[in-house]
């Protein structure tokens, strides 16, 4: 059992600490690695990569086999700094990753998601033996890897639920560190407090905390470079924004406020006992499989929409559909094809 960050950065010293949504996690991710560094430790920045549909048109995750300007550790993990970029179909798609390496003028862990949560794991290895890290820290803003499937509001539960069981069938010590309770405009920040104080009571919290001024400060001078709405919330809020603000083009409303600059550092056992998702994409060896084991469970998944848009894109489609029309339809699919919805473990009422 850990105690505290400082607890762990001791035990282990040299830690990975990841983004496991994709994309601007990687910025959330760098307040956890500065946190490290403070602590004495040995940090080593990674992501996932799965950037959102302005920055990479092209459904899913990057594969690895895409990336130019990277060494490979594995089959599926290599080493990319700022001059990494991915080619998918005949265009160049700079990832979040490399923007925020490039900042720091380091490299860091590309973590290659298509490949599954037997992906994930195989990476996570791989660098624990390629760079002698000890430790692992997923950093999810937002929060959305607590999440258990049943919330009408989930949009992108896939990458969180494979980062999340990855993590834990590689069999290394670690953390998961929600940053941002609501901060990317899926499950409400209510919620996500809700889930967290319900760990607690599973005695799965670790640590509270957030950000020192000075890190906010050399991370505010990031954030033109790095395309992330969510992972800015946290920046913004210990800055003293305060109110609603609307993301994603207009269609998620996020509260800022002094709690969406606070972050939770969570038992990762704990936290996958919660996670019906988690458990359900177990041992699956892509990340379609994966999909595919959710959608049983009446999921809709970021993958879901993203193939539907490309697929209503190729048709050359002249209906007029928002994106919550289409998650609707495609769970009115799923629903006739017999799915069987998760149970929530809580009332998801407001207490």
């Amino acid at each position: 059992m850990v105690d505290s960050l400082r607890d762990f950065v001791k035990e282990h010293g040299r830690i990975l600490v990841f983004g496991a949504g994709g994309g601007g996690d990687a910025l959330g991710a760098l307040l956890v690695y500065l946190r490290i560094k403070e602590l004495g430790g040995e940090p080593v920045l990674g992501s996932v990569v799965w950037e959102r549909h302005p920055v990479d048109p092209y459904p899913g995750p990057i594969p690895l086999e895409v990336v130019i300007n990277a060494e490979p550790l594995g089959w599926s993990s290599a080493l990319v700094d700022g001059s990494s970029i991915a080619l998918r179909y005949g265009r160049e798609v700079r990832f979040q990753l490399a923007r925020v390496l490039e900042a720091l003028g380091e490299k860091g862990v590309f973590i290659d998601l298509t490949k599954g949560v037997h992906g994930v794991s195989t990476a996570l290895k791989d660098v624990s033996e390629a760079l002698g890290v000890k430790g692992v820290i997923a950093v999810d803003t937002g929060g959305d890897i607590l999440a258990v499937g049943c919330e009408d509001n989930l949009w992108s539960p896939l990458a969180d639920a494979v980062s999340l069981a990855g993590m834990v069938e590689s069999g290394l010590p670690s953390l998961v560190t929600v940053l941002g309770p609501g901060a990317d405009g899926e499950l409400p920040q209510e919620l996500v407090l809700r889930y967290i104080a319900e760990l607690a009571r599973r005695r799965g919290l670790v640590e509270i905390s957030g950000p020192a001024r000075k890190d906010v400060e050399y991370i505010s001078g990031l954030m033109d470079k790095v395309y992330s709405e969510a992972s800015k919330i946290p920046i913004i809020a210990y800055r003293g924004e305060y109110g609603e603000r609307k993301i994603r083009g207009g269609t998620r409303t996020v509260k800022v406020n002094p709690v969406s600059a606070t972050m939770y550092l969570l038992e990762t056992p704990k936290v996958y006992q919660w996670s019906s998702q988690a458990q359900a994409v177990a041992g699956t060896r892509g990340i379609s499989q994966a999909k595919e084991k959710l959608n049983q469970h009446c999921v809709v998944t970021e993958l879901d929409l993203e193939l539907e848009l490309s697929r209503l894109r190729e048709t050359g489609s002249q209906r007029s559909l928002s994106v919550d029309e289409i998650r609707r339809e495609l769970r009115r699919r799923l629903m006739l094809r017999g799915c069987t919805a998760f149970e929530c473990p809580i009332s998801l009422s407001p207490p």
